[in-house]
């Protein structure tokens, strides 16, 4: 293990990085030295985020200093997993400072597992409004029973201090009351998390030279990495430049379809929906803009997150006839189907939305609130609407099911891929046929591709890795006192970087209840998950760290 030339990238990745920071640190001053006050009464971080652009810069230097006696001319796979992997174990670290030196999170796990959802665009969120006593004005506990075979009570006090206004009359509170500094950097980490930090940096880095391709390859999500061109620099530089283009376009048809959205708001939901990430900058997530058209824009653009983005490259060089994919056509037909589903399942029931409204679901209101939760299920966003907790349980366990599915390769979304699903299923299919035809030789294929054997065997083993953790790690917490269908709820949630919960971690609350052992738990649960388990598992093997390893 050549240890110089794994801090030499990340000193490179986190010099880049510390730039970012730039982006809410103007944000910051704008709304403290220049928009009215009075409209803006929240806190505006913008010390903060200078404070964190120094140290940031300063671990990046201090990095490239330690690997300054090596120069990257071929970058081995060993060092490449283990340069992704440290930099995804670093940079929620780096994301929380803001968090933690503004005192907006005083509890820095809580911080990191919020860097860290946003990162792995898993959109869980541990922002929630302080709750106090209304005689005395004393911050008292949140305290919420789970009902079940054995009642689970929970009692946990809130993240986010409320602005308050004349004679301490409560103004804002919640997410509302975190600076619109932060809440741009929440949504920074989503989009920059999307196609991948890795992606970005080594379209910017071309230093990284040949060992950019083992980075890509270590970073992009799916079991068959397609490269668009020849040079694996322009390949990423093409997928940024599809991604930029859509996350453009979202934001004109946002402002265009709603004239009382904030440019601001636009930006953050746009960086939240295509990189399929989910964080809700309102009490009400999306609920609270009360327009079909955003819910529908929102919708569009989550399905556009859970595609290969190699097929918008192809739509723009005209070869239509790629979008006869075959792995597309099941993506789609399960999207459908699942929409239709929940929309004929949730029709004539209760309707409850998060912004208070109430009712019974018509049909055009079954399929709108039905579509929009199904989607933002399968592609892992974790956007809502409404109160999916109190739906007909068939439907909550499609939309659990549908969270372990996931979009297409190669797209921003979580879960297995639908590419594995067909591989999985075309596994099993021969294994089974050739019980009764063993001599038959058979290729295994999806469409007119002929899959190498190794592909299917990885694919095999991505499955049984999946389950085992989904298991442990619901294990873990309900050993830490998480009632079973929460544990299990947040642990799919985390894995498939989903943000998606029920019971206590359900649309109406948030995942402030767990302790730091279930954050971290969960953190680290959502880094496996992203990086798709085989590149994080292989450091837990001594033989890795051996310099002749």
């Amino acid at each position: 293990m050549t240890y110089s030339e794994i801090f030499k990238i990340l000193g490179k990745f986190l010099t880049g990085f510390s730039l970012t920071l730039l982006i809410p640190l103007a944000v910051g001053v704008y709304y403290q030295f220049i928009a009215a006050p009075a409209a803006h009464p929240q806190p505006h971080s913008t010390f903060a985020f200078i404070y964190s652009f120094i140290l940031c810069l300063g671990i990046g230097m201090s990095f490239i200093m330690l690997g300054s006696r090596t120069e990257i001319s071929f970058l081995y796979r060993r060092e490449g997993i283990a340069a992704v992997v440290m930099l995804w174990l670093i940079l929620p670290a780096i994301g929380a400072l803001p968090f933690v030196i503004s005192h907006t999170l005083n509890n820095p796990v809580q911080a990191y597992f919020e860097a860290a959802s946003g990162l792995t665009t898993t959109g869980s969120s541990i922002i929630t409004a302080k709750k106090f006593d209304p005689q005395l004005g004393k911050e008292i506990p949140i305290v919420n029973t789970i009902k079940g075979d054995t009642n689970t009570t929970y009692s946990y006090y809130g993240t986010i201090e409320p602005i308050r206004g004349e004679n301490g009359v409560i103004v804002l509170e919640g997410v509302e009351a975190i600076s619109k500094a932060l809440l741009l950097w929440r949504s920074m980490l989503q989009w920059l998390g999307g196609i991948g930090i890795v992606v970005l940096f080594v379209a910017i880095l071309p230093a990284l030279g040949v060992g950019g391709k083992i980075l890509f390859n270590t970073e992009v999500p799916g079991p068959i990495k397609e490269t668009l061109t020849p040079r694996i620099l322009d390949t990423a530089k093409l997928i940024w430049k599809v991604y930029l283009g859509l996350t453009v376009l979202q934001i004109g048809l946002l402002m265009a379809t709603n004239k009382n959205m904030p440019l601001l708001d636009a930006i953050n939901i746009t960086f939240c929906t295509l990189s399929t990430g989910g964080f809700a900058i309102k009490n009400s997530n999306i609920a609270f803009y009360d327009n079909v058209w955003t819910e529908w824009v929102v919708i569009l653009f989550m399905l556009f997150g859970s595609l290969n983005f190699s097929l918008y490259f192809y739509m723009v060089k005209g070869k239509f006839f790629r979008l006869s994919d075959r792995e597309l056509f099941v993506f789609l037909t399960i999207v459908i189907s699942g929409c239709l589903f929940t929309a004929y399942y949730i029709f004539g029931t209760p309707k409850i939305l998060l912004n208070g409204n109430t009712g019974i679901f018509n049909l055009h209101e079954a399929l709108r609130h039905g579509s929009f939760q199904f989607i933002s299920a399968i592609s892992d966003t974790g956007f809502a609407t409404a109160d999916y907790d109190r739906w007909p349980f068939s439907v909550q366990l499609i939309l659990l099911v549908a969270m372990y599915l996931g979009g297409m390769a190669g797209s921003t979304t979580g879960g297995i891929k639908t590419i594995r699903l067909i591989l999985l299923f075309r596994t099993c299919q021969d294994k089974i046929e050739s019980l009764y035809r063993p001599n038959t030789v058979r290729s295994l294929q999806v469409g007119h591709r002929v899959v190498d054997p190794n592909v299917a065997m990885t694919v095999l083993c991505f499955f049984a890795t999946l389950i085992s953790l989904s298991v442990l790690g619901t294990f873990l917490l309900s050993v830490d006192g998480v009632d079973l269908e929460t544990s299990l709820s947040v642990i799919t949630s985390s894995i498939n970087n989903s943000g998606f919960g029920f019971r206590e971690a359900g649309p109406t609350s948030s995942f402030a209840f767990l302790s730091n052992f279930s954050l971290i738990v969960s953190s680290l649960w959502m880094i496996l998950g992203r990086l798709e388990f085989f590149a994080i598992l292989l450091l837990l093997i001594p033989a890795f760290w051996r310099r002749d390893g």
